[in-house]
């Protein structure tokens, strides 16, 4: 989805009723009007009791329609180039909220706000990536439906500050970016399997990184329709499903691979974080390598750092747990959870 499409969500839901909804974000009907959900909007609530059946008919076919752009999102155009369905994961929002504080001091650095830093993701998947920056402040963001590597070949890469990506893990990918990188001299942060290594790439070399760690697995979503639906997988068929985000899976965990330079060395980052001058979020470490960071037993569970999205999946898991309990009257929490 690109900036404009997230956009034209947040317009379609609100044109009609009293408010948007209190996060400022694009939130069903369903959501809106119900008290147990992040999104209630209590005003939106009291004037539904005495709007007329015309208004209420209205706002609840702008709701339909902004849910079924969210259900096509990922498969309304084809991509415009050669994609391996299982890289077709987008990022968790709370993993761009880690990084969030660093982008802020990049800016600074080159003194601009950080709704002026200019990010280029170059990794196109469905444009859940701008939505999720737009909402943290950072609203000059790059990622578009084209073929990166075409892009190199034609001298057309976009004017950026930082490069912000979590990029195919299959085939080749990792080492084409990486050659990318060792030209662009500008920061980059990457989202990545804590096991990526020279077997991945030969231009991968650790001193060029520093790691930012987070206190629990990042979750990935994938809009509805970019993976083949399997009826034999029954693995697939019991993953969570969000409106906003899609099907969640978190296959192996990841943290951020970051390259400051030329802005700075990671030793001044690590210095900063050190020093209190850069304030990182929800326990998140930053480490000079890898060998150095704290074996952390990851948690599937979403708490205070979670996005509306992801804590409203959760709850709404949670729940279903309990009504499956007191239905059977065993208990169905299990050891992974």
């Amino acid at each position: 989805m690109s900036s404009s499409d997230s956009d034209s969500l947040s317009s379609s839901s609100s044109s009609t009723s009293p408010q948007p909804s209190p996060s400022n974000r694009w939130a069903s009907l369903a959501d809106r009007l119900n008290p147990n959900r992040q999104a209630f909007d209590p005003k939106l609530k009291e004037a539904w009791k005495t709007m007329s059946k015309t208004q209420r008919k209205k706002i609840v076919a702008e709701d339909k329609q902004a849910i079924h752009q969210l259900k096509i999102r990922g498969t309304a155009k084809p991509l415009p180039f050669k994609a391996d369905p299982d890289d077709h994961c987008e990022s968790s929002p709370t993993s761009y909220a880690h990084i969030a504080p660093i982008l802020n001091y990049v800016a600074k650095c080159i003194g601009k706000k950080p709704r002026k830093l200019e990010i280029y993701d170059p990794y196109y998947c469905a444009g859940g990536m701008v939505r999720h920056m737009n909402k943290l402040g950072f609203n000059k963001v790059y990622n578009k439906a084209e073929d990166f590597y075409q892009v190199i070949r034609d001298g057309n890469v976009p004017s950026h500050d930082v490069v912000v990506t979590n990029p195919p893990y299959s085939e080749d990918h990792f080492d084409r970016l990486l050659q990318f990188l060792s030209g662009n001299h500008k920061p980059a942060l990457l989202l990545l399997p804590e096991h990526f290594s020279k077997n991945k790439s030969a231009r991968h070399a650790q001193h060029n990184f520093c790691f930012l760690v987070p206190t629990e697995r990042y979750h990935y979503w994938t809009p509805d329709g970019m993976r083949p639906d399997d009826e034999g997988d029954k693995k697939r068929k019991k993953q969570h499903r969000n409106l906003v985000l899609g099907s969640r899976n978190s296959p192996f965990p990841s943290h951020w691979f970051i390259a400051m330079e030329p802005i700075m060395t990671n030793k001044q980052l690590i210095s900063l974080v050190r020093d209190g001058e850069i304030k990182l979020l929800e326990g998140c470490g930053l480490y000079e390598r890898q060998e150095d960071i704290t074996p952390t037993t990851f948690k599937s569970t979403v708490k205070g750092g979670g996005s509306v999205e992801e804590k409203d999946e959760f709850r709404e898991k949670k729940r279903h747990r309990k009504h499956k309990q007191n239905a059977t009257g065993k208990s169905t929490h299990s050891t992974g959870m």
